[in-house]
């Protein structure tokens, strides 16, 4: 287990203090020493792995510390509960990241978050793409504008339903030459949140490649179609089967989704660092 780390707080959002506070606060009760602005810990933890605005400079700390195989701790704002949840893992916040999420289950946890799957009928026809800005780490070595062209291309050769592309709100992108029948949905802000927009899943499947959208997209029963390193693969759809029915058993892995994210309480309690300690070693 590490015995110190470091963290960074000036590459942070301005809606991180309490949270962060939280988790070096549950850091220190457990022993381990937090170092401010450090490059020589054992670990770092970081906000987010959007390498755009105040969390850039987090780019070099991770890379930093991965190439000295120190783990990196990673937190970010949920998937279940926007700005009420907040995941948290190991040098990735998606599945190739470390969770500790697949034993010692909890398994009323979804009653406890209050998160239920939901079965979808009578949706509108169309098909949803969501985009992600294209600085996160979840998309390294990705074009996501080459990528919505090629899904688009793959879509059209799949199913002539009408497809609603979805740009990430904070990234932009030029929409050059898309194919009858795609339409952009600008997304808008949600009043009085810090960062929220409004999303809908009123719709017959949901592309996307490994952020949120693909998770709620399961659990409100929408087909997923998402890459092998999304949370959501487990329970997801291929192109191919995008107009067949959705029956894939989603329990188990509601209950696995749900121990990746946690409440402000619960990380000041430390209910997360028992699981990601597997992963909390200098040689990881």
């Amino acid at each position: 287990m590490i015995k110190n780390i470091a963290y960074f707080p000036l590459q942070c959002a301005k809606n991180s203090k309490p949270v962060m506070s939280a988790v070096l606060d549950c850091l220190q009760a457990r022993g381990i020493q937090t170092q401010e602005n450090s490059l020589t810990s054992d670990a770092a933890v970081i906000w987010s792995v959007l390498w755009a605005g105040r969390m850039a400079a987090n780019q070099a700390v991770y890379e930093h510390y991965r190439s000295q195989g120190r783990p990196v701790i990673i937190i970010e704002i949920g998937a279940l509960y926007r700005g009420d949840t907040w995941k948290i893992a190991v040098n990735n916040i998606t599945a190739d990241g470390y969770y500790g999420n697949h034993v010692n289950l909890d398994w009323d946890r979804p009653r406890k978050l209050k998160i239920s799957l939901a079965t979808q009928f009578n949706s509108q026809p169309n098909i949803i793409v969501a985009l992600q800005h294209d600085r996160s780490l979840q998309v390294s070595g990705l074009n996501m504008s080459d990528w919505l062209h090629s899904t688009l291309q793959i879509l059209r050769n799949s199913t002539d339903r009408p497809v609603t592309v979805r740009p990430h709100p904070r990234c932009r992108l030029a929409f050059d030459n898309l194919p009858v029948g795609v339409t952009i949905e600008t997304p808008n802000r949600v009043p009085n949140t810090y960062d929220s927009f409004d999303m809908h899943y009123d719709c017959h499947a949901l592309v996307n490649y490994n952020s949120g959208p693909g998770i709620q997209a399961a659990i409100a029963g929408v087909r997923p179609v998402v890459a092998p390193s999304s949370l959501a693969y487990p329970v997801g759809m291929s192109f191919g089967e995008i107009e067949r029915p959705y029956t894939r058993d989603r329990d188990t892995w509601l209950v696995q989704v749900c121990h990746t994210e946690y409440t402000l309480d619960e990380l000041r309690r430390g209910t997360w660092i028992s699981r990601l300690a597997p992963a909390l070693e200098t040689n990881t």
